[in-house]
């Protein structure tokens, strides 16, 4: 155990250093640090969020170390090749994030935007799943706060957002986008959990649920974000010398749980689709029977609408409307 800057450091540890804080206030000098902090954790890469500060690489990096300090938590920890943020950053994410957005409000000159009065469309990319998850806390409060804004969510193209944002087709896509160009600002929204569906009277249901019984089934496959954690499945697999058997492959997550019903085959698909269309569809959600990382969603933008004050609005509002998707149900695997 030994003292630097204030902290006691645990190097008893091969794998990470636990950091014990004596004083975990953070001072007004470290205010300087939260954009930093915001741009780590929201693109969850040093280069990326070094890139979007305009500074380099070795000094976000002296800011992260600094930030694990006041903070005492490592804040982005490996998980496999990537880096994934600690519930504390995403607790202190949550915190920061009002008083981040209120300052760039503040900060950026007027350009006379007022929702309640504004009449605009703004354009968004998000698939069928995005739409099904988020469209339903946005529109909960959007005509009262804004009777004229229209949202309107465009198809996909084949190459996806990213050419729609740098084409101008859109303003904001919101998605999982593991690895996005440096030009697209980031922020973090919600994470999601996967479960696996059956029908209600399938015969595993009186087996022992693990690896073994997942295996013994064919599997129903759905392509899109549906896919993810299918994929992470299958990587997993391969370093076990085993996979899956593939029945079917659906274009439409929607579908999955219908067609699902009338086979013995098992899906596996975020939680918040299986736990919706169960009921509807006489499926029965089960936990994965192996852990798989959660289902980042952010949603992205082009350089060109960070200082749009219009823009400004909608992204905080999508992030505060989309509060109870980041902390609740959604988290609750089956």
């Amino acid at each position: 155990m030994s003292k630097t800057n204030g902290m006691y450091i645990d190097l008893s540890s091969p794998q990470a250093l636990t950091y014990r804080p004596i004083d975990d206030t953070m001072r007004p000098t470290d205010l300087h640090l939260l954009p930093h902090f915001d741009a780590l954790i929201s693109l969850q890469s040093v280069s990326k969020a070094a890139s979007q500060m305009g500074i380099t690489q070795p000094a976000m990096s002296a800011a992260l170390s600094k930030l694990r300090h006041i903070f005492g938590d490592p804040l982005l920890t490996r998980s496999g090749n990537q880096w994934r943020p600690t519930a504390r950053a995403l607790a202190l994410h949550q915190t920061f994030r009002p008083m981040l957005d209120a300052w760039q409000m503040e900060t950026t000159p007027a350009q006379d935007f007022d929702p309640s009065t504004a009449h605009k469309t703004f354009n968004l990319y998000a698939t069928d799943y995005i739409q099904f998850v988020v469209m339903p806390p946005l529109l909960g409060k959007l005509r009262s706060v804004a009777p004229h804004i229209k949202l309107q969510l465009l198809p996909p193209r084949l190459h996806g957002g990213q050419e729609m944002l740098a084409e101008n087709h859109i303003e904001l896509h919101i998605g999982h986008y593991p690895d996005p160009p440096e030009s697209l600002r980031a922020r973090f929204l919600f994470e999601e959990p996967p479960c696996c569906l059956v029908r209600s009277d399938h015969p595993l249901l009186i087996q022992e649920w693990n690896l073994d019984t997942f295996l013994a089934y064919e599997h129903m496959d759905a392509v899109g974000y549906i896919g993810y954690f299918n994929s992470q499945l299958d990587a997993l697999l391969r370093e076990q010398n085993r996979s899956r058997r593939v029945g079917v492959v659906l274009s439409s997550y929607l579908a999955v749980a219908f067609v699902l019903a009338s086979s013995d085959m098992i899906a596996t698909l975020p939680a918040s689709v299986g736990r919706a269309l169960a009921p509807l569809s006489g499926t029965i959600a089960l936990p994965a029977p192996v852990p798989l990382p959660p289902l980042r969603i952010s949603m992205f933008w082009h350089e060109r609408y960070q200082t749009d004050r219009a823009h400004s609005w909608l992204r905080q509002y999508i992030s505060r409307e989309l509060e109870t998707v980041r902390t609740g149900t959604l988290h609750d695997a089956p």
